[in-house]
């Protein structure tokens, strides 16, 4: 009997210090894409291949070249966009959230959604 009490005052401190790690966890506030607004290709577009993808994909290493001269280019002439199926597209599929096929860092949940939202409006060198 005294062992069962034992587990049941274990589980309890457990099950509270859990619930008090959660509350000390930043938890990354996602902005909402407004899909009527246009999605800049060079202001929105390029510096999340910047900061996440050119370390890689690069002139010389792994296509396609996401380089702030090269990106549009290189996705473009390529099998990387898909507009009858935006979200089928390579360049928006493979580093979102959840993929398994890509080795590296993906996009968090905003990337992809600005990703999505810029193939919909016929991804524009803008």
């Amino acid at each position: 009997m005294k062992k069962i009490k034992i587990f049941f005052l274990l589980l309890v401190i457990a099950c509270g210090t859990v619930g008090c790690i959660y509350d000390f966890v930043a938890v990354e506030e996602e902005e909402p894409i407004d899909p009527t607004v246009q999605v800049s290709f060079a202001s929105q577009i390029v510096p999340i291949f910047e900061n996440g993808c050119t370390a890689c994909h690069r002139s010389g290493l792994t296509a396609p070249d996401l380089t702030a001269t090269n990106a549009y280019n290189s996705i473009n002439n390529s099998k990387y966009l898909n507009l009858t199926s935006p979200a089928e597209s390579v360049i928006y599929k493979v580093p979102s959230p959840g993929s398994t096929t890509h080795a590296h860092k993906t996009y968090n949940a905003t990337q992809a959604t600005l990703v999505l939202t810029w193939i919909q409006q016929g991804a524009k060198n803008n």
